[in-house]
This record gives C-alpha cells, sequence and structure tokens, in this order.
C-alpha cells in the first residue's frame, strides 16, 4: 500500500508542471513574422548590384532593411516587403507583402493563400 500510494504522489510531481505549460504559439512550427527571422537572407543586397538567381533564398534586404530578390536578370531588383515565413497554402487573407517557407520558397500572398510565385524572379 505504501509503495502505491509513493508511486502515485510521484507521478503527481511529475505531471503538475505539464498543468502549466504555457499555450502554443499562434503561427505554426517554422513560420515566423519579420524579416528578421527569416533564414538565408542575403543582408548586404544593394539594388542594381550582380546576384546569382536560384529558385530558392532569393530575398535580401539593403542597409536601410528594404526587401530586394534575386531576379534571372542577375541583378537586385526591388521587392514588396518581406513579411516572414509562411507555410506553402496557409491562410493569408488580403497581404500585400512576400513571404518564404522554411525551406526557401518565395511566396506570394494569392486567393486568400501563401503560395509559390516566381513571377517576380523569372520575367
Amino acid at each position: 500500500m505504501k509503495l502505491m500510494a509513493a508511486v502515485v504522489l510521484a507521478g503527481g510531481f511529475i505531471a503538475a508542471p505539464l498543468a502549466v505549460a504555457p499555450s502554443a504559439a499562434a503561427l505554426p512550427p517554422g513560420n515566423c513574422d519579420g524579416a528578421d527571422c527569416v533564414t538565408y537572407i542575403d543582408r548586404t543586397a544593394t539594388l542594381g548590384a550582380p546576384c546569382v538567381p536560384g529558385s530558392r533564398y532569393v530575398f535580401g534586404l539593403d542597409s536601410s532593411g528594404a526587401t530586394l530578390l534575386c531576379a534571372s536578370t542577375r541583378t537586385w531588383e526591388q521587392s514588396p516587403p518581406l513579411v516572414g515565413m509562411r507555410t506553402l497554402r496557409s491562410q493569408c487573407g488580403n497581404a500585400t507583402g512576400v513571404a518564404q517557407t522554411p525551406d526557401g520558397q518565395p511566396l506570394s500572398c494569392i486567393g486568400g493563400a501563401w503560395s509559390s510565385d516566381y513571377s517576380r524572379i523569372y520575367y
């Protein structure tokens, strides 16, 4: 009987911290708000300067914090503001900026969902 009471009591001590754990964040894992949390951004980009284009991790920030993207012209071009990282096809409402998936795809808000958008890169 004493052993059973000790086991129940020990289980209570372990479960108690779980009951007061904070709730999960509003954004899904891998998502974040703002350009500061987006991975693999070139923070030395300069409008019109040369860059190496690709299909992933195309965003850069200039010295003033403006969002640029490396276009197929092999130069840094202007871009709408980078709002953060988002999951492909997650809801975006009427967002006007651009986002990046955790694996580097450029996204735009199209039809209410974050969708792959290479139109600004390959024009």
